[in-house]
C-alpha cells in the first residue's frame, strides 16, 4: 500500500503555513514556540547503531532514550541496513518503554541520502532518487530528504535533484530534514530552511543524526500528539517543525574514537572539511 501523494492544487505556502509559518526564514522552533503552537510531541527519527557506523548497540540506544531523553518517538535509521531497526522493534515490543518506535533506514541513493520511515524491508543502495522514493512508497513508508544542500558532503542531496523531484508528477518527497544536529548541518541547515520555505514547501523535520549515544535527541521534530502515528499524521499534514541544537564536543569525540578504532579514518576528513566550510 503506497502513500497518498500531496494535492498539487494546494500551494506550497499553504502547506508550510501550519508547520513553520511563525518561524523566520532561517529559524528552528523553540520549546516555547512549540508549546504555544500545540506541538507537544518530540521525535528523533535519524540515528545510527553498531549495525552501521554508530557507537551504540540497540540495547544501549533504547535504554538511553528511555532513561535520559524526553523523546516521545524515535527511529533507528542505519545506513543501507534495516536489521538493527527490526531488532530494536522486537526488543521494544517486549518491554514497556514509554516512547514509540519507528523502523527506518538511511538509504544511499546515487544522488544523496534519503530516510525511509515506516518501512519493513530494506531498500537497496545505489538507485536513483526516484527509484528509492518509489520503493519506500510501495511499502507505505515516508521518504524524507536527509541533510540536503551541503556543498561539500558527497551524500547530501543537491538543489538540481530537489528541483527535479519538485517538478515531477509521479514522485515526491514526504518531508525534508532542515535541522540536522551533526556536522552535516553546521551551515546547511539554514540553507535548507531558506530553500524550503521559499521554494519547496515540504514538511520540515529535525533530527540528531546521532552516531554516538550522547548525541541522541540533540536534534528533534516538534509535532502534534505523542505517538508514531501522530508524528506521521503531522508530517503528512505539514504540521511538523524542526528543533534542537548541534552535537557537542563529547559526541564528536565518542564517534571519532569509535570510527578510528574500526580503522575508518575517512570520516575524520569529512568532519574537518565540513567545519572548514564555514570558517
Amino acid at each position: 500500500m503506497g502513500t497518498i501523494k500531496p494535492d498539487r492544487a494546494v500551494t506550497r505556502i499553504e502547506r508550510t503555513s501550519t508547520g513553520t509559518a511563525m518561524l523566520k526564514k532561517y529559524r528552528k522552533m523553540t520549546a516555547e514556540q512549540a508549546y504555544q503552537a500545540g506541538k507537544h510531541g518530540k521525535a528523533d527519527t535519524h540515528m545510527h547503531s553498531t549495525y552501521s557506523d554508530g557507537c551504540g548497540t540497540i540495547e544501549e540506544i533504547l535504554e538511553h532514550v528511555q532513561l535520559r531523553t524526553n523523546l516521545d518517538v524515535m527511529a533507528i535509521t542505519d545506513h543501507d541496513c534495516i536489521e538493527g531497526a527490526l531488532r530494536a522493534r522486537d526488543l521494544w515490543t517486549r518491554k514497556s518503554y514509554r516512547f514509540d518506535f519507528i523502523v527506518g533506514e538511511e538509504i544511499t541513493t546515487r544522488e544523496g541520502h534519503l530516510l525511509g520511515l515506516f518501512i519493513e524491508k530494506r531498500i537497496q543502495p545505489g538507485l536513483s532518487m526516484e527509484q528509492s522514493i518509489e520503493l519506500i512508497h510501495e511499502q507505505g513508508g515516508l521518504a524524507v530528504i536527509a541533510h540536503p544542500l551541503h556543498r561539500f558532503f558527497r551524500h547530501s542531496c543537491q538543489r538540481h535533484v530537489m528541483d527535479r523531484i519538485h517538478a515531477s508528477k509521479d514522485v515526491w518527497f514526504d518531508g525534508i530534514e532542515t535541522w540536522n544536529a551533526s556536522f552535516c548541518g553546521i551551515y546547511s541547515n539554514y540553507v535548507a530552511m531558506g530553500a524550503n520555505r521559499q521554494r519547496y514547501g515540504l514538511p520540515e523535520v529535525g533530527n540528531s543524526d546521532a552516531h554516538s549515544i550522547s548525541a541522541i535527541s540533540s536534534g528533534m521534530t516538534w509535532f502534534e500528539g505523542k505517538s508514531a502515528q501522530d508524528l506521521r499524521t503531522s508530517i503528512e499534514s505539514s504540521l511538523t517543525a524542526p528543533g534542537g541544537t548541534l552535537w557537542d564536543i563529547p559526541a564528536y569525540y565518542q564517534w571519532l574514537r569509535h570510527r578510528m578504532s574500526n580503522n575508518t579514518p575517512e570520516l575524520e576528513v569529512e568532519v574537518r572539511v565540513s567545519h572548514e566550510s564555514v570558517s
